[in-house]
């Protein structure tokens, strides 16, 4: 009379044990970088919106007492790669840039997951290290200052993870006032 057994033997156990054990790690580590990828992208399409609301301002009638014609824009310097500035132009002219006082509310801060690693113009210089986008009435155009030159046709700032650098994201503002994410 032959006598069979079922079930698993101990080396067929610790083979399944090992095969689930490394799905699961490959899983884990793809998910910790797909989820740094969504937060990434998020945060770009808020600093976007940001600025948009910049524009809105500008274009809009916001404003105190008889002022209405002040321009509006968002503010990056590279020694703060964290914070950005909604700024409202005192001057009233055509400078159209942040000077020291002319904030509006709080400094804008990126998660700190997260830092504008580079402020870059048209020509692919990436060395900028301030950079201004004002928006005033009645034009939906962008004026684009980055350090000592204005009138820049765009400027793209990088956004990039600090805990892998291989993923980063763009925003771009042109001086037709269109903001793109990419």
């Amino acid at each position: 009379m032959q006598h069979t057994q079922f079930g698993f033997s101990l080396i067929e156990l610790m083979v399944t044990i090992a095969i689930v054990t490394l799905i699961t790690g490959i899983v884990m580590v793809k998910y910790s970088s797909f989820n740094s990828v969504v937060l990434l992208k998020s945060q770009t399409y808020e600093l976007a919106l940001d600025i948009r609301t910049a524009q809105v301002y500008g274009v809009n009638a916001k404003g105190a007492s008889t002022s209405f014609r002040g321009a509006y824009g968002m503010y990056f310097n590279m020694a703060n790669p964290n914070q950005y500035i909604l700024f409202k132009d005192a001057d009233g002219g055509n400078e159209r840039e942040y000077d020291s006082g002319e904030e509006v509310g709080d400094t804008y801060t990126i998660d700190p997951r997260f830092a504008i690693t580079a402020i870059c113009s048209t020509s692919g210089s990436c060395g900028v290290g301030q950079a201004s986008v004002a928006f005033r009435r009645p034009d939906f155009d962008a004026y684009i200052s980055l350090d000592s030159s204005s009138g820049v046709p765009q400027i793209i700032i990088v956004i990039t993870s600090l805990s892998d650098s291989t993923f980063s994201r763009e925003v771009v503002v042109y001086s037709s006032g269109q903001i793109s994410v990419q």
